[in-house]
């Protein structure tokens, strides 16, 4: 009888554990999933069961954050909604010191780079131009691990018409479309199909030491990716990749921490049998021997996502720091990507 009684209480304990975390956890998804999509309930009982969260410890943090932000006059103008800073503490481990510090750079990146970060109008040419190329295409939903899974075809990107800080800004506004509310990408991880396909070295000129040094601050050091279940579970596969590409590859890999280079896979050229095995055909196109419509189809799809929330994404250019009231020095673009040509 009492361990009946036991296994009630823990029962009852666990649902309101879920209860609390769904309370706080109301995040409106912009876009609509429709491939292997978990239920809220799901999520919530990986996030209490996988990741140990508590809500109350996790509310608690969320709380001094607040309280933190409200503080600094330089960060008056950040997002401090309870959604996204739960997201973003999970991101960085659950450590307030880390959380804090991403924070900061998060937001003062987005004030001193504004060929990525300004001016987000869908209906820019230099930026349309781009979307219709289909260069960048989240895939409508996640793989069979649960992971948000996005194709990347480099060959689309054309040296001669596209800038490199415009394809950066495109990137950035369709991977905040997609994530904003995504719980699932927050919880399961990520994956990106990177195809070589048809690459050059005029693409890989595209990746100057400059830039190179750009997307490794944006991506590497402010992105909250510090938690160890999201590394683990996460993934870039390189498909298709020319030989000519490998020693810019190298390159790449010589920004990144060990950590993160530990989430890269190197699939034999054509080899979209291993791309199934690793996602499943479900999420795939068919170009690449999956179930989930074609790319053109994709590519239509986000088309009139970015145009149906430009509202959204006019906003989030009023998200950064006012480094003029940051205490001490200021951050400026040659702090943070050293005398690379920022504008």
């Amino acid at each position: 009888a009492h361990g009946l009684l036991r296994q009630i209480t823990v029962g009852i304990s666990q649902v309101m554990t879920r209860l609390s975390y769904r309370e706080d956890l109301e995040m409106e998804n912009l876009v609509t999933n429709t491939v292997n999509v978990l239920s809220d309930e799901e999520l919530d009982i990986v996030a209490v069961e996988e990741f140990k969260e508590d809500p109350a410890k996790i509310s608690a943090d969320v709380a001094a954050l607040q309280e933190w932000i409200k503080e600094c006059a330089h960060l008056a103008n950040i997002r401090q909604d309870t959604q996204f800073l739960r997201i973003f503490h999970r991101g960085c481990d659950y450590n307030l010191d880390t959380t804090k510090t991403k924070l900061d750079l998060f937001y003062s990146v987005r004030a001193n780079l504004p060929a990525w970060f300004a001016d987000w109008d869908p209906e820019l040419e230099n930026v349309k131009r781009i979307f219709n190329a289909g260069i960048y295409l989240p895939l409508r939903g996640f793989d069979k691990e649960g992971r948000y899974v996005i194709l990347v075809r480099q060959r689309y990107a054309d040296p001669a018409t596209m800038a490199t800080d415009d394809c950066y800004k495109a990137f950035l506004m369709l991977f905040a479309i997609a994530l904003e509310g995504n719980r699932q990408a927050y919880t399961r991880g990520y994956v990106m199909i990177s195809d070589q396909e048809g690459v050059t070295t005029s693409h890989a000129m595209m990746m100057t030491p400059g830039v190179m040094k750009k997307h490794t601050v944006v991506f590497q050091d402010a992105y909250p990716m510090e938690n160890k279940i999201l590394i683990k579970n996460s993934r870039l596969f390189m498909l298709n990749m020319p030989s000519l590409i490998e020693k810019f590859f190298n390159m790449f890999l010589s920004y990144l921490d060990d950590q993160y280079k530990t989430m890269i896979k190197i699939l034999p050229k054509g080899d979209y049998e291993a791309l199934k095995a690793e996602l499943g055909e479900d999420i795939l196109p068919v170009e690449y021997g999956g179930k989930n419509g074609s790319v053109e189809d994709i590519k239509d799809f986000w088309k009139e996502e970015i145009t149906k929330h430009a509202d959204y994404l006019k906003k989030q250019p009023t998200y950064k720091t006012n480094e003029s009231l940051r205490p001490g020095k200021p951050k400026t673009s040659s702090d943070l990507f050293g005398s690379c040509n920022i504008m």
